[in-house]
């Protein structure tokens, strides 16, 4: 087994830290060798707040994977989330392109990292620019312009950003764990490449990933990515709310939770009662199952109505056509997918992550749609050099005449804008 086919991903979740590690196929699947996930509590919200927590944390869940799949880890590629980041769409003149006579493929692999020299203000990191579509000589919506004869190119982006002194305590719990970065991967990105079909993304399609503390959405039209968000509400906050309601502790919570939470009170009977737990008490409370399903049911509200105000934020006002792919391991909340249906009016379902490559049983779950997302993603974009310094994360041997953070603000020179759904205009200089 060669190393340069193994690729690896980290899922570092507000709860969790998950390791998934693959085999990449000559032809071109995906083979799953082992996972493993380690409880973390230097999270909250998707941000590191306890570095040397996370940093233990990656590092068991690797060498616990590294270990059952009998291979050497060096390097994964890095889920990154938080409320902190941010999109925008934008348009910029690519005036150099077609210098040999056509656009190469050289030239629009250089798009991301321009776009990162050409961002904003020295607290925002760019974690991605995908390319969604380019106009030629004023024509737009063309896919791939590689072989076209034009002296006018345009390249509209989707470019997500993140705070980077948030991004950065990301980087260095990785780097406390001896594990190399050879990308940060945008959580929702990859949870929608384990859970959309391609035909989902053409029609129109939202994924909801419903992670332990954040929910992350992303949104496809016409199958091109045009939207998003993060919100900090997950399914910590569905626990917290039996632990102050009862003063009970949080693991106790935590398991009354996934045993007797619905979000549909008559689904369960009036007589039914549950035993809780209380800090203090030698004796534990007896109350009606319904309580708890009663709390399950206003937290889901509430994260429904943010999901359907963020969407309309992004001018996602018409959403009966689309459809909703609720993930993530609070997604398997039961009742939380028709709640979804009826606030939101659409189509709404559970995702399951798919892909190339038989997926072992025990990955069929939404809790693994990132792990497995990351993976997927990582095929598409195989690990380079250029890939590292295009979102702001290079290589252990590069880095050794400066640091991360140093030579990132030496190098970067503009600021994103804070409202970034509209497309902008803009240019792109090369150096």
């Amino acid at each position: 087994m060669r190393i340069d086919d193994i690729v690896t991903a980290v899922d570092v979740g507000t709860t969790k830290i998950c390791t998934i590690i693959g085999r990449k196929s000559a032809q071109g699947d995906l083979q799953f060798l082992a996972h493993s996930v380690v409880p973390c509590d230097g999270l909250k919200k998707g941000n590191v707040t306890d570095v040397a927590a996370t940093a233990l944390a990656i590092r068991s869940s690797v060498a616990e994977a590294a270990k059952r799949a009998q291979v050497t880890v060096k390097s994964a590629y890095i889920g990154v989330t938080g409320a902190h980041v941010s999109f925008e769409n934008r348009r910029d003149k690519m005036t150099w392109a077609g210098e040999r006579g056509v656009v190469t493929a050289e030239e629009l692999a250089r798009v991301p990292e321009a776009a990162r020299s050409d961002s904003a203000e020295l607290d925002r990191r760019m974690i991605h620019a995908v390319p969604v579509s380019y106009s030629v000589d004023g024509l737009k919506g063309i896919r791939n312009p590689v072989g076209m004869h034009t002296s006018d190119l345009e390249v509209e982006s989707h470019v997500v950003t993140g705070t980077a002194s948030l991004i950065d305590k990301l980087v260095e719990a990785v780097e406390r764990a001896e594990i190399g970065i050879d990308a940060l991967v945008l959580e929702p990105l990859a949870s929608s490449e384990a859970v959309l079909t391609r035909e989902e993304k053409r029609r129109g399609a939202v994924v909801v990933d419903v992670g332990g503390g954040t929910t992350d959405i992303v949104a496809y039209s016409g199958g091109r990515i045009f939207f998003t968000a993060v919100l900090p509400v997950g399914g910590f906050q569905f626990t917290n709310d039996i632990c102050l309601t009862y003063n009970a502790p949080y693991a106790a919570a935590e398991d009354i939770k996934i045993r007797y939470a619905h979000t549909d009170l008559h689904a369960v009977r009036p007589t039914e009662e549950v035993t809780l737990p209380v800090i203090g008490q030698s004796s534990e409370l007896k109350i009606p199952r319904r309580e708890i399903c009663q709390l399950s049911r206003e937290r889901a509200q509430e994260l429904a109505r943010l999901v359907k105000l963020k969407l309309q934020e992004g001018s996602l006002r018409r959403l009966s056509n689309m459809t909703l792919v609720l993930t993530g391991g609070t997604s398997g909340l039961p009742g939380l997918d028709d709640l979804f249906r009826l606030t939101l009016g659409i189509n709404v379902r559970i995702g399951i992550p798919h892909g190339r490559g038989m997926i072992p049983d025990d990955l069929k779950a939404p809790a693994f749609a990132t792990g497995v997302g990351i993976l997927l993603w990582a095929l598409d974009h195989p690990r380079t050099e250029a890939s590292h310094d295009a979102n702001g994360v290079r290589s252990r041997a590069a880095r050794r005449n400066g640091s991360l953070v140093s030579r990132f603000f030496k190098q970067i020179k503009n600021v994103f804008p804070t409202h970034l759904f509209p497309v902008r205009q803009g240019r792109i200089q090369w150096r």
